[in-house]
């Protein structure tokens, strides 16, 4: 803020910015509506995007060599809690910018919580899709897993790396912008940095558990090939042989 030149009833008259003012009076400023609407939003948010997403994850990578259940672990984590989280959260942080009258979509910020919604909503597509319209050869265990299972790993690893980006805009520039307040205290840095440190090691040491499972698929389709063989035929049981766990 530039003083120089203006007479002393004219700096009289400059408004401070609320830190500043807070630090000459020693006043705490509480917070107004949308700033509180901020909070909430990056609460439901972070717990959304950053923890239930990364436990649905963690759940799939280190279960589906176990249990079947694995992907009932796997779609509450995704869908169940974290859905309706993600949606407050969004909700939230919109009703915050109304009152706030900021502007809809004018920074980087906001920007990239849209698209990242959007992504979230194309990946539940993706996965209810992939899990009630499977390949034939898929389907009865003779087939390899197909290209879709792999496209919704790595998109869905790709939106939980672009949500870590997004809650860093968030405390770091768009608190500080929106708000006036000053930057948020390091603890958050330090605690983003620890969780997404905590998460990253977490599922990259669960892809040794993709050998075990690429044995079972491996075996399961060997069973498969011998069920189905002519010198097997009349031992051949006319059930169809399980799946295994990840197959689901």
């Amino acid at each position: 803020m530039r003083l120089a030149g203006l007479k002393n009833s004219e700096r009289a008259t400059i408004p401070l910015p609320r830190p500043a003012l807070a630090m000459s009076t020693g006043i705490v400023i509480p917070l107004v509506p949308f700033e509180k609407y901020i909070i909430a939003h990056a609460i439901f948010c972070v717990i959304g995007f950053l923890g239930f997403l990364p436990l649905g994850a963690l759940l799939a990578r280190y279960t589906r060599t176990y249990t079947p259940a694995w992907f009932t672990a796997h779609w509450i984590c995704q869908l169940a809690l974290a859905g309706p989280t993600i949606i407050i959260g969004v909700a939230l942080g919109i009703h915050a910018v109304n009152l706030s009258e900021s502007g809809p979509v004018n920074d980087v910020h906001k920007r990239w919580g849209i698209a990242i919604f959007v992504l979230y909503l194309l990946q539940v597509g993706v996965g209810l899709t992939i899990h009630y319209v499977k390949p034939r050869g898929w389907a009865s265990g003779r087939g390899r897993r197909p290209v879709q299972n792999y496209f919704h790993a790595v998109f869905g690893l790709l939106i939980i790396a672009f949500a870590m980006f997004q809650v860093r805009t968030g405390f770091r520039s768009e608190w500080p912008v929106q708000t006036g307040r000053g930057s948020v205290g390091n603890g958050a840095n330090g605690f983003w940095y620890f969780w997404i440190i905590f998460i990253t090691v977490l599922y990259f040491a669960g892809l040794g558990f993709v050998f075990r499972q690429f044995k079972q698929e491996r075996d399961a389709r060997r069973a498969v090939a011998m069920r189905d063989s002519p010198e097997m035929k009349p031992m051949s049981s006319p059930s169809e042989p399980s799946m295994p766990p990840q197959m689901a």
